[in-house]
């Protein structure tokens, strides 16, 4: 029913948009306290090396504890006009490898008790993936972007309480989160609009019945529909198939990797909210298809490399 896809979304909103709030507001009042230049230094020979501005620094930083908050200081940072389009989109590839190191907390407690070795494998192959695309998107930006002017900064900033400098940043960031309120609502609604319609369940179907070309066994299949509708349920199959015998450690590790490849047309859904909703509908598609294509296709190569030499 469109009620509760009404509802869905309402409560996708209610969770990721006090994020992207916050992001905006913090972002604008570490720059009114002055620590931009305090904690900007722990990544900055990364952003130096990519030609980034070391305000992306505090964005990267600010990944490891909310990838949208995250993204809501770069869109704060392009519409103050101090990043181009180019260094948004660079930026934003860096930003998604905190988030994957993050997510072993939730992963470590399922992978150990299900899959043993062969989740920390899988997991590790993950991190090697987003690591390489990390490093890739770091030698685009070297070769891409314009090398910037980094001035060792001595002036002393004036002091502002730290309420004053909070009602400052309210003030600056009202624009641009009135702009990403506007277009992530309605998109988001769109979105589970669709999902209820069965528009994503289609795209899956027609995955999983094409899953058959896929070099892994028979056996393994079921792990690779599981992975259209829930990795807890992919997990949970591959575990017992591990330990009944019924296929290997390496059948299980390729078998999870193709899963996953193949399944990743169904993170449509809650990837288009986001990117559009945070960075507009140009912006925002060209940084999730950039960044689909590196992810997606590093993450094949390594498949195929492994499947042959495993």
């Amino acid at each position: 029913m469109l009620y509760d896809a009404f509802y869905l979304s309402l409560d996708y909103l209610f969770t990721i948009i006090p994020v992207m709030v916050i992001g905006i507001v913090a972002a604008e009042f570490l720059v009114e306290v002055g620590w931009i230049h305090k904690i900007g230094f722990i990544v900055s020979p990364m952003t130096r090396f990519a030609h980034l501005r070391e305000e992306c620094s505090i964005s990267f930083i600010t990944a490891f504890g909310s990838p949208a908050a995250s993204n809501s200081m770069l869109k704060k940072l392009y519409d103050d006009g101090l990043v181009d389009r180019k260094e948004v989109i660079v930026a934003s590839l860096i930003n998604s490898f905190p988030s994957i190191i993050m997510h072993w907390r939730t992963l470590l407690p399922v992978f150990i008790p299900l899959l043993g070795m062969a989740g920390m494998i899988y997991l590790g192959i993950l991190t090697a993936v987003g690591l390489l695309r990390t490093f890739v998107t770091l030698l685009i930006g070297h070769f891409l972007l314009t090398e910037k002017q980094y001035i060792q900064n001595n002036t002393v900033h004036q002091r502002a309480s730290f309420l004053n400098a909070f009602r400052i940043s309210l003030k600056k960031s009202k624009k641009t989160i009135f702009r990403i309120i506007t277009t992530t609502i309605p998109v988001t609604i769109l979105v589970f609009a669709l999902i209820d319609a069965g528009f994503f369940d289609v795209l899956a179907v027609f995955l999983k019945e094409h899953a058959v070309f896929v070099p892994v066994p028979g056996e393994a299949l079921p792990i690779i529909a599981a992975q259209f509708t829930a990795n807890i349920a992919a997990y949970t199959i591959a575990g017992n198939l591990l330990s009944a015998g019924i296929l290997n450690t390496r059948e299980i590790v390729i078998s999870l990797l193709v899963g996953k490849i193949l399944s990743s047309i169904v993170s449509i859904r809650i990837l288009i909210p986001y990117y559009v909703g945070i960075f507009g509908s140009k912006l925002g598609t060209q940084i999730m298809v950039y960044s689909a294509i590196l992810r997606e296709g590093i993450l094949v190569v390594a498949t195929v490399i492994l499947a042959l030499s495993w």
